[in-house]
């Protein structure tokens, strides 16, 4: 409560703000505007972050804008992605440490019973059935007409939020909602990097782990957190991107995602400029080429593309010159 009258005093003036006032706002009677603005501040936020007439759900639900790992937090994980979507939250920014703590719970950690929600509509298995074909048709589309997809996919996401949310279906059609959120998810992430909006895709690729994870679909989640990296390594937090993938590819089961994730391995710590580094980078080089020859037809979407076309050779006497194209460290 100090910290409220004390955003009110910076303005020169008060707050009627006391012990009750808070217990009605936590049972659910919406603050005014201006005690809205002053709760931002008091917790840290810009008075921008507040949309008065949608109290309380404008308030982020973590301090750090990472979602624990639990048994129930795949939904709450999408609910954070939806609202960072909204532009209203970029200046959150998700600390390296933040993410190679949430792969470390990745790793040691084993998918639950997945939720069941009690009330509510039976959900539809034509309506799932519709949402999984029309995403494959969205993300397959060639990148010109990308222009035109996010607001789909952003609405099939939120179906599918909606959906695992507040819809009773069959534990069978509950993993089908999950995988779908991941992938949708992914797709989103990659759409969000391309346009240069960082807490967003992280916020995607967060909420993809975590489905991916409530669905016991290890590949899926390795290579949710292949992405990660790739997009720390992009920032030039190798070290952070490093850790992430040492996690992924403790779980990660397809040759064909070890592959991939090696090869990234590679190329970040190899742009650590460490020339400590060799023997890893080369342990790591090995071992993708190792994986490639064990990698069979049967590959997960994100990595079926990986061939032999994206080993090259490497100057391991130039620090940072892994010659892997993009195309091979992006999904």
């Amino acid at each position: 409560m100090a910290s409220i009258h004390n955003a009110a005093a910076q303005r020169g003036l008060r707050s009627g703000t006391d012990v009750a006032r808070v217990r009605k706002w936590q049972r659910g009677v919406r603050p005014s505007d201006e005690s809205q603005i002053y709760i931002a501040e008091a917790l840290g936020w810009p008075a921008d972050i507040v949309r008065a007439d949608d109290w309380p759900n404008w308030l982020p639900l973590t301090a750090n804008g990472v979602v624990p790992l639990g048994p129930h937090s795949s939904v709450p994980a999408l609910r954070e992605a939806l609202r960072t979507a909204m532009e209203r939250r970029t200046f959150l920014t998700i600390t390296g440490t933040a993410l190679s703590a949430l792969a470390a719970d990745w790793a040691g950690s084993s998918p639950d019973v997945l939720a069941q929600t009690q009330d509510g509509k039976p959900a539809s298995e034509d309506l799932v059935t519709f949402l999984e074909t029309s995403t494959q048709h969205l993300a397959a589309l060639p990148t010109e007409q990308r222009q035109h997809t996010p607001a789909l996919l952003d609405a099939h996401l939120a179906t599918v939020t909606e959906l695992l949310e507040h819809s009773r279906c069959t534990p069978a059609l509950r993993l089908r909602l999950h995988t779908l959120a991941a992938s949708l998810s992914q797709t989103v992430a990659w759409h969000r990097f391309d346009l240069g909006r960082h807490t967003d895709a992280s916020q995607h690729w967060i909420a993809g782990l975590h489905n991916a994870h409530a669905a016991g679909d290890h590949d899926l989640g390795a290579g949710l957190l292949g992405d990660l990296a790739y997009q720390a390594a992009w920032r030039g937090d190798h070290t952070t991107s490093a850790h992430i993938l040492q996690h992924a590819l403790t779980r990660a089961e397809n040759p064909a995602a070890r592959c991939l994730l090696q090869l990234r391995l590679a190329r970040t710590l190899s742009a650590r400029h460490d020339r400590g580094e060799r023997t890893a980078v080369l342990r790591a080089l090995d071992a993708a080429e190792q994986h490639l020859h064990d990698a069979g037809t049967e590959r997960p979407a994100w990595c079926a593309w990986v061939s032999a076309a994206v080993m090259r050779p490497v100057n391991l006497s130039q620090p940072g010159s892994v010659s892997t194209p993009h195309c091979c460290l992006a999904a």
